[in-house]
């Protein structure tokens, strides 16, 4: 059943590679439950490349089915160092939008 009202789904702890099946089933019960999804990133104390192609395919998957997906905030301190690092954030990247844009 998908919800009319926004959903904030807390990311915490360490969500690189080492616990990436763990948030993709987070993920995949918010975008099945809701109509809108707001990430709040500020408590990832770990986070890799892998976090933020999990995060893409989400989005993704969110944006098919004609649902939101967005940030709650600017991206956590750990989340910002994998974006910068890794190069997600240049203005030329497709998806760069998802992490500058915030609700």
């Amino acid at each position: 059943m998908t919800g009319s009202s926004s959903f904030t789904l807390v990311l915490s702890g360490d969500v690189s590679v080492k616990s990436a099946q763990t948030m993709l089933a987070g993920l995949k019960e918010a975008v099945a439950a809701h109509s809108a999804i707001a990430l709040d990133t500020k408590d990832i104390t770990q986070a890799d490349v892998t976090t933020v192609q999990t995060l893409l395919a989400a989005r993704n998957k969110a944006e098919a089915l004609g649902k939101s997906f967005t940030l709650k905030g600017p991206p956590g301190p750990k989340l910002q160092a994998v974006l910068d690092g890794a190069g997600f954030l240049n203005p030329a990247q497709p998806t760069a939008r998802l992490w500058t844009d915030h609700i």
